[in-house]
């Protein structure tokens, strides 16, 4: 048995070893990423609280501009669109500005964040008078007063959703909001025959911020500091599908990509589908290793073949799984046949 000052001596010891322990797991701990505003702009099921600021357009009466939920079109379906509508009898060049904000969000933790988004440009009726469209995502800073431009885009030609990001910084405490102002306008002037409405429309607007510990006022269904809104965010558009996909004899083959800034190996299910009811392949099922990519093969179903070789894109449906997070989009890839 030791003695009073040989245990003495231990004591030290023992606490100095406790909290060497307690640095390494606190060092270890893994960061976690806190998604903003909370339902990470998916528009899932409605606008979840964003508002058209501001509406405009040169051509009084024959242009009118519109921001407005759209709950057809996204990645999944819903999004928010700023919508320019021009009278049949309009002449001239027309120009457009419209403004979108998101609710109010208080950061919990200062830390480097993401700013993502997905944007889709539609020309619709109107793309004789080859319009392009401009749009500013905007960081507001509501305590500071603070107004940081995160990203800037022009779009020439009609374009699919497609992911943008932008790098910013936030401060612990402080209250934000995102504001998207799109400038539309005509580059080709019209002669009073041509009317309808091009639009742009915005989907998973969110701010990813990553902090030092666990947990997070972001959103919830955390899978190891992934949150099921941020997932959304990191896999649509073209955060996982890779296109082409390749059609050889009854096998598609398709690549998926981990994105890497999940940080963890993706569970991934994949199904072609000739409809979002009509499936066209067998469901295939990998792990994906975050930030790699692979290629799936998928079983085209004996009676969906003739229809699938006919195509010439094919819409796929992908979950992915991270931890207790998930998430689904739907793609459609061009499709090479060989």
């Amino acid at each position: 048995m030791p003695s009073s000052r040989g245990r003495l001596r231990l004591v030290p010891a023992i606490c100095a070893a406790a909290l060497a322990a307690a640095c390494l797991a606190t060092g270890s701990a893994q960061a976690a990423t806190n998604v903003y505003p909370a339902k990470a702009g998916t528009f899932t099921g409605g606008p979840q609280g964003w508002l058209t600021t501001e509406a405009s357009c040169n051509l009084a009466v024959l242009c009118t501009a519109e921001g407005a939920y759209d709950g057809a079109d996204g990645n999944p379906p819903g999004s928010y669109a700023a919508n320019t509508t021009i009278a049949l009898n309009a002449v001239g060049l027309f120009k457009s500005t419209i403004t979108v904000q998101s609710p109010d969000f208080t950061v919990a933790e200062a830390g480097d964040a993401t700013l993502h988004l997905d944007r889709q440009f539609v020309s619709g009726s109107l793309v004789d008078l080859a319009p392009e469209v401009t749009y500013t995502v905007t960081l507001i800073d509501r305590t500071s007063g603070k107004n940081t431009a995160a990203l800037e885009e022009k779009i020439t030609a009609a374009s699919p959703f497609t992911g943008k990001d932008a790098a910013v910084s936030v401060k612990a405490g402080d209250t934000y909001a995102i504001s998207i102002t799109a400038v539309t306008a005509s580059t080709v002037a019209g002669t009073g025959l041509i009317g309808g409405t091009t639009s742009i429309r915005f989907d998973n607007v969110a701010l990813s911020v990553q902090t030092t510990g666990a947990g997070g006022a972001g959103g919830a269904g955390n899978g190891g500091g992934v949150s099921s809104q941020l997932l959304q965010s990191l896999i649509s558009g073209n955060g996982s599908l890779i296109g082409p996909a390749i059609l050889k004899g009854s096998k598609l083959l398709v690549k998926v990509r981990c994105p890497a800034k999940i940080g963890r190996t993706c569970k991934v299910a994949l199904q072609g589908l000739l409809a979002k009811r009509k499936p066209a392949t067998a469901v295939r099922r990998a792990k994906v290793r975050n930030g790699k990519t692979k290629w799936l093969v998928l079983k085209v179903k004996p009676k969906a073949l003739a229809k699938v070789k006919a195509r010439k894109k094919l819409l796929f449906k992908e979950t992915v799984r991270v931890g207790k997070a998930h998430a689904t989009v739907y793609k459609r890839l061009k499709l090479v046949h060989r």
